[in-house]
C-alpha cells in the first residue's frame, strides 16, 4: 500500500495546530458543515470547515473524502490515463497544472491518497475558498438585463475577461467538462483580469488533439446554456465568442462556434 500526504507550508501550522497534520486525521475529522446533495454518492463526503489560526482569524476551507470508490471510478481513471492518482490527486493535479498555465483555479492547501496499486482505498482534498461567488448567484442578482445596464463599460470589460478566462483553459490544452457558472466565481472587488476563478476541477482534462474541439465546444456550450436568456442576450454572447477567438482562434470563427453550440444546446 502506498500512502502520500502532501500540505501546503503556508498552512501547514495552521493545519496541524487545529489538529489536521496525520493522514488518519483527515478521515475522522468531523468538525463543520457538511455539503450533501440528493445526488452525491456515498462513497464522496464534502465539508465546509472553519480553522482559527492563533491571532483569532477564521480561515474557511473546503474538505472533499473519497472512500473506497467504486469499479466503474476506477476504470474512468484508467481510460483517462490517470489510473496512478486517486480522485483527489486527479483534482489536486489539475489545480496545479492549471495555475502553472496562467489560468485561475482554486488554490490546493492539502491533498493525501491511499493507494494499493491501481486501486484507491482513501483519498482527501482540501481547498482554500475562493474569495466572491459563483456567477451563478451572482448573475440573476447583480447583472441587470442589457437595457438597464447602467456601466455598459464595466459589463463590458467582465464580459471580456471571462472570455480570456476560458481561452487561457482551451489555449493551454484543458477542458474543464462541467463548465457552468456554478463553478466560475466571481470577485468583484478585483481587476477585471482578477476577476474569476476555476472551482470544481476534477473532470478537467486534456483531450487527444483530433477530440479536443468537441470538447472546447460541450465547455462553450455549458457556459452559453447555464447563463439566463434575460440577464445576457445574443449580440453579447456573440461578443463573448469573438473575444474568446481573438485570444483562442484555433476552433473556428465566433459565428461558427455559436452555430455548434446552438446546435448543441437545441
Amino acid at each position: 500500500m502506498r500512502e502520500t500526504l502532501v500540505i501546503d507550508p503556508a498552512v501547514e501550522p495552521l493545519l496541524r495546530a487545529n489538529g489536521l497534520g496525520d493522514f488518519e486525521s483527515w478521515f475522522t475529522w468531523n468538525t463543520g458543515e457538511r455539503l450533501s446533495k440528493a445526488k452525491l454518492p456515498s462513497w464522496r463526503q464534502r465539508w465546509r470547515i472553519a480553522l482559527r489560526d492563533e491571532q483569532g482569524e477564521t480561515h474557511t476551507f473546503y474538505l472533499k473524502r473519497f472512500v473506497n470508490p467504486p469499479f466503474r471510478e476506477r476504470l474512468r481513471r484508467r481510460l483517462e490515463g490517470s489510473s496512478r492518482l486517486s480522485t483527489a490527486g486527479m483534482e489536486a493535479q489539475n489545480a496545479r497544472e492549471l495555475r502553472e498555465a496562467g489560468v485561475s483555479a482554486t488554490r490546493v492547501a492539502a491533498c493525501g491518497e491511499q493507494m494499493q496499486g491501481g486501486r484507491e482505498l482513501r483519498s482527501f482534498i482540501l481547498l482554500a475558498e475562493v474569495p466572491g461567488e459563483s456567477l451563478e448567484k451572482w448573475v440573476p442578482r447583480e447583472l441587470p438585463p442589457v437595457q438597464r445596464e447602467t456601466d455598459p463599460q464595466l459589463r463590458r470589460a467582465r464580459l471580456d475577461a471571462l472570455a480570456r478566462l476560458i481561452a487561457r483553459l482551451h489555449t493551454a490544452g484543458f477542458v474543464h467538462r462541467d463548465l457552468y457558472l456554478s463553478h466560475v466565481f466571481i470577485n468583484v472587488n478585483d481587476e477585471p483580469d482578477n476577476t474569476y476563478t476555476l472551482i470544481d476541477l476534477q473532470r478537467v482534462f486534456t483531450p487527444v488533439p483530433w477530440r479536443r474541439r468537441r470538447w472546447v465546444i460541450k465547455d462553450l456550450a455549458a457556459l452559453d446554456a447555464s447563463t439566463p436568456t434575460d440577464r445576457v442576450g445574443v449580440r453579447e454572447r456573440l461578443r463573448f465568442l469573438a473575444r474568446y477567438v481573438r485570444q483562442c482562434p484555433h476552433f473556428g470563427t465566433a459565428h461558427a462556434l455559436a452555430a455548434r453550440i446552438a446546435a448543441r444546446n437545441g
